[in-house]
């Protein structure tokens, strides 16, 4: 008789995709109940299941008996249950620091941000070709003699380009200031 009972499990070491079905159907009612005491919600609770069952079927070779297998598939349920409440705890967290952003304003204040720094840009794009070049290389992060080095000119010519530019990009850009002050940026 204790033949009989593990040959069932036997096969399903060696691949059997019935006896795979039969240790499916014997489980998945309890699998499923038991994440819902622990999760309580349906929705994700035939997911965590359907996950552990396909750990299962990946696992199958390394199984020694059918109550190796049954303490495999409620610990694969277990740890999934518990990733999944660490999953929703950092995303109601992110959620709830998200909602507290757009109650103090971040949203329009960001876009405000983003409108602003297109403009400077685009402002920079219409510069001489020389000017561009150094701000541009000076937005990047570069100094001045990096610059003069890049461009092949002197650094005395970098800060002449730079201080026609941010003249230039002063008048052209001197209500964008203003707006930004007003509105406290």
């Amino acid at each position: 008789m204790g033949e009989k009972t593990t040959q069932p499990f036997i096969a399903f070491r060696e691949g059997d995709e019935q006896v795979f079905r039969l240790y499916y159907e014997k489980y998945y009612h309890a699998l499923c109940l038991w994440v819902l005491r622990i999760i309580r919600e349906e929705i994700a609770m035939h997911d965590i299941v359907q996950e552990a069952f396909i750990s299962l079927w990946n696992s199958r070779a390394n199984l020694e008996s059918e109550v190796h297998l049954k303490m495999f598939l409620y610990q694969v349920v277990r740890n999934r249950c518990l990733n999944y409440l660490k999953n929703k705890k950092v995303e109601e967290k992110y959620i709830r620091e998200y909602l507290a952003l757009e109650e103090e304003g971040y949203f329009e204040y960001v876009v405000l941000e983003e409108e602003v720094h297109r403009l400077i840009i685009q402002e920079v794009l219409l510069l001489p070709e020389e000017q561009r070049k150094v701000v541009q290389l000076h937005l990047q992060g570069k100094n001045n003699f990096e610059i003069a080095d890049i461009l092949h000119i002197s650094v005395n010519t970098v800060k002449t380009h730079k201080a026609r530019a941010r003249k230039t990009l002063r008048n052209k850009l001197d209500n964008l200031f203003i707006i930004t002050v007003l509105l406290g940026l």
